[in-house]
């Protein structure tokens, strides 16, 4: 009989997966959370300084931030301007950056928050591509956009010709920008 119930239970085991329904379905929710992203991006191939004999030298330097936070930081640098691109000729001086100001950010639909200016101070030594120049502090930013920021930001760096010997010809260096999300 115990061998009886026990083939019996072995055979319905088996088989009953033969007595089911012929067909079924589940439903299972699902979901994704979207993180804090942002990108950079240069907004031109190069700036081009204009001319100068003596006096200040004022770059208007275009960025792109893309942001899907309203809130942001930023920080700059920028190197001196040396004769030829070389920044290792001992024998003509750099063209220096002008320390103060600093760095003037501008965002469009943006502006610092907690009462902070949009001049940041240098405060660091720094080499950009083999340019030794600066690097400033941090200021944070808030988009007026509907919780994103999405603009061209423009980064004003001056530089000051004094030497009214300098060599002539081309001078260039390198300014970088960047960015960070603050999370609320």
């Amino acid at each position: 009989m115990k061998w009886t119930i026990l083939c019996l239970a072995i055979v319905f085991a088996a088989y009953g997966l033969a007595f089911a329904d012929p067909d079924d379905d589940a439903t299972m929710e699902v979901f994704v959370e979207v993180d804090a992203n942002m990108t950079v991006a240069p907004g031109a191939g190069y700036v081009d300084l204009g001319h100068i004999q003596v006096g200040d030298i004022t770059g208007y330097i275009p960025f792109v931030v893309d942001a899907n936070t309203q809130t942001v930081m930023f920080c700059g640098a920028a190197s001196h301007l040396f004769k030829g691109d070389d920044p290792v000729n001992p024998e003509v001086p750099p063209i220096l950056i002008l320390e103060p100001p600093g760095i003037e950010f501008n965002a469009p639909d943006g502006n610092p928050t907690g009462g902070m200016d949009n001049v940041v101070a240098y405060i660091c030594d720094t080499v950009i591509n083999g340019f030794p120049g600066l690097c400033t502090e941090w200021v944070e930013f808030e988009s007026s956009q509907n919780n994103r920021f999405s603009q061209d930001i423009t980064m004003t760096v001056m530089w000051f010709q004094d030497n009214p010997e300098k060599p002539m010809g081309e001078y260039s260096g390198y300014v970088e920008f960047s960015a960070m999300i603050v999370l609320p």
